[in-house]
């Protein structure tokens, strides 16, 4: 258990990770405004960020 808070604490900590998601963030507000897309993709969307980043963080 003790493993799991610590790499949790490490990937809410990251600034790269931060830094992705604020930018991923942004990107789907903006296409929110300007083409309509359905929820079910932009959730598949931060899953594949999500994922990329315990990738990147599992191997740097």
């Amino acid at each position: 258990m003790n493993r799991v808070i610590k790499g949790l604490r490490a990937y809410l900590t990251d600034w790269k990770n931060l830094l992705t998601h604020s930018i991923v963030g942004v990107a789907i507000l903006l296409i929110a405004l300007f083409a309509p897309v359905s929820p079910y993709i932009r959730i598949a969307f931060v899953g594949v960020v999500v994922a990329f980043n315990v990738i990147r963080m599992r191997y740097t």
